[in-house]
């Protein structure tokens, strides 16, 4: 269940068939994260600061960046990396981590998923018992049946995306989405119906990806940017996972920022929680 690498640019072309908006500005790939907004596609790109560098339509909204060694940051970039993948192993976690997956695995197995058809057919009931729980606002257009399957044809559409379900029995409780992106697994996608959450399906399926990416030749698993939700930050932490602060480069148009306080409050704190300042034990 390796994955196969992807190019920066096959990355890109498989992100605007999904209908994300991207662009490249002198060789490098952005994304338009919200509108007007924009981060660099791959989050580990570096981009020397200047207006030349960017999407022009920044200018309304903002960028976010990390910057190259030596240049002068004025903030920062946090990210959720796991790194030594290679080193991952249950016997080099904590007793009580290692109980707990060991009991998840008591419940579930995975398997990879290559059938579309089938994968709609059983994934589709469990994005709306994850979408009823947690009432998750980013693509919430997927909770109608035809537009998840429209996703589901673009997923599938790309070999190099790895879709691995976790099953009790016959029966499908939890999807993660991921692929290598140069020497970086990116975790996409994750969702669990809500009846497997007290069976630690999370926690089953995050030493699957773990464990598989031990076997990689990847450097480091990207696992999102915090959202500002603090609960789900921190089930990040608490699995071993890092928030690292990255030198970085932001700039908002003010009226874009006042208007994020205001009326995108959601959004203003996923930015806000993207450049806050990290203490050292995290």
């Amino acid at each position: 269940m390796a994955w196969e690498r992807m190019s920066i640019e096959e990355y890109a072309a498989f992100k605007r068939n999904g209908g994300d908006r991207v662009v490249k500005i002198k060789g490098t790939w952005w994304v338009e994260a919200r509108p007007f907004f924009f981060r660099p596609l791959f989050p580990l790109s570096r981009v020397a600061p200047g207006l030349a560098n960017y999407p022009a339509t920044s200018i309304v909204g903002g960028v976010l960046h990390l910057i190259p060694e030596r240049m002068q940051a004025n903030s920062s970039m946090n990210l959720f990396l796991y790194e030594d993948l290679a080193g991952y192993s249950l016997e080099s976690m904590d007793k009580k981590s290692r109980w707990t997956v060991r009991k998840s695995m008591e419940h579930f197995h995975a398997e990879r998923l290559t059938d579309v058809e089938l994968f709609v057919r059983q994934a589709y009931p469990v994005y709306r018992s994850f979408y009823d729980r947690t009432k998750y606002f980013y693509k919430s257009e997927r909770t109608a049946e035809r537009i998840f399957a429209q996703w589901a044809r673009t997923i599938f559409s790309t070999p190099k995306v790895k879709v691995t379900g976790g099953y009790r029995q016959d029966r499908l409780c939890a999807v993660d989405i991921s692929y290598q992106v140069e020497d970086l697994v990116i975790e996409d996608v994750f969702f669990s119906d809500s009846l497997s959450q007290q069976l630690r399906v999370t926690d089953f399926m995050l030493h699957v990806l773990r464990e598989q990416a031990s076997r990689s030749d990847a450097r480091m698993l990207f696992r999102g940017f915090p959202s500002g939700k603090e609960s789900l930050d921190r089930s990040k932490i608490s699995r071993g996972c890092r928030l690292l602060a990255l030198p970085a480069h932001c700039r908002i148009n003010p009226l874009a920022l006042y208007l994020g306080k205001s009326v995108m409050n959601d959004s203003y704190g996923k930015l806000a929680a993207m450049t806050a300042p990290q203490s050292a034990e995290k």
